[in-house]
């Protein structure tokens, strides 16, 4: 009977083990599980709080203008996506009904051949300064054009950059491209492509995270060390150009903008907004066509057009609307697309 009585015991206390063993388990492991679920839940309220923050800064400007938002974003994603929604025998009937809804006309596909031929090597260290003069335009030279238009990308680097700079070489054209902090080999290489290209490499944070970035004066400064130091190391190239998260005129920080600004002043950090938005921002994928119309609105009225497109895995219809408004803009009289230098008219949203 005692065997019997210590037989028992030692299965309870076996089993008391096996309990506080995967109770052990599972008060390592549960904290983990949370943290994963509260980092997906954090990346899906960073991008509506992007969103929100960069259509309160165009709202105060009303640069948006018409975005033309399709209902239910279904007609934009067919036109970016066709093969996505059509099955077999349909697609031709598909693509009518998105081609219905956008009633203008395209650019004209030959504006290309109007491109001034580059004078020089733009390879190499000479394109890091101002002192190099850009020609790449559609007429008149760059001193003298009475429309200066800067294409800019926000977000970058992404899986999209590789085609954007592809682009931009076949037109033969250079823009800015303000960046955020990664850090694979990739993105490294991306990084040294943008500069080596003869593009502008701007700072767009290191981490995007505007609670973190706009908490405090040392979170900002922490923040535009990292991705300074970042884009350094990687390029060689010291970077000099700043767009705050959400524009200057964010409505998410809760601290006065200017004592960022001050901050980058003392470090003589130039930094720029926008006074064109292609509409890429919105929760929507707008289509190509909707995009190269944002973007192209106003140019002719301006001295000055920085228009704000962006760099990311999400917007592949403003890589394919890219062509078209380089396009339409070299067809444009005494109009020229420049990356920004030191020489650029300041567009910003506060002062």
């Amino acid at each position: 009977m005692t065997e019997g009585v210590s037989e028992k015991s030692g299965g309870r206390v076996g089993v008391i083990k096996k309990v506080i063993i995967a109770l052990a388990v599972f008060l390592l492991v549960f904290p983990n599980i949370v943290s994963v679920i509260l980092l997906v839940r954090q990346s899906e309220i960073q991008a509506r709080v992007d969103y929100l923050a960069k259509e309160m800064a165009n709202m105060k400007l009303g640069t948006y203008g018409d975005l033309g938002r399709i209902e239910s974003g279904r007609l934009a994603l067919l036109d970016a996506y066709p093969e996505m929604f059509a099955p077999d025998g349909m697609q031709d009937s598909l693509t009518a009904v998105a081609d219905a809804s956008e009633n203008e006309t395209t650019p004209n596909d030959n504006v290309a051949e109007r491109l001034l031929p580059v004078s020089e090597d733009v390879s190499g260290g000479d394109v890091l300064t101002d002192d190099y003069v850009w020609s790449f335009s559609s007429s008149g030279e760059v001193g003298e054009a009475a429309h200066k238009v800067y294409l800019t990308f926000d977000d970058g680097p992404s899986d999209y950059t590789d085609d954007i700079l592809d682009i931009l070489d076949e037109y033969g054209v250079k823009a800015t491209f303000f960046v955020v902090g990664k850090e694979k080999d990739s993105d490294i290489e991306l990084y040294k492509r943008i500069v080596e290209e003869g593009h502008t490499l701007g700072m767009h944070s290191y981490s995007h995270v505007y609670s973190k970035i706009y908490a405090s004066e040392e979170n900002f400064t922490d923040d535009l060390d990292r991705i300074s130091d970042l884009l350094l190391e990687a390029t060689g190239v010291q970077p000099q150009f700043y767009r705050f998260p959400g524009g200057s005129s964010n409505a998410v920080s809760s601290l006065d903008m200017h004592r960022f600004i001050n901050i980058l002043d003392d470090r003589g950090i130039t930094y720029f907004d926008w006074n064109v938005s292609s509409g890429d921002a919105t929760n929507e994928l707008l289509s190509a066509d909707r995009i190269y119309r944002n973007s192209i609105n106003g140019i002719e009225n301006r001295s000055t057009s920085v228009i704000l497109m962006h760099d990311s895995l999400v917007r592949p219809t403003t890589v394919q609307a890219l062509p078209m408004i380089i396009e339409k803009i070299l067809s444009m009289e005494d109009t020229v697309i420049l990356p920004i230098t030191s020489d650029t008219e300041l567009i910003r949203h506060i002062e």
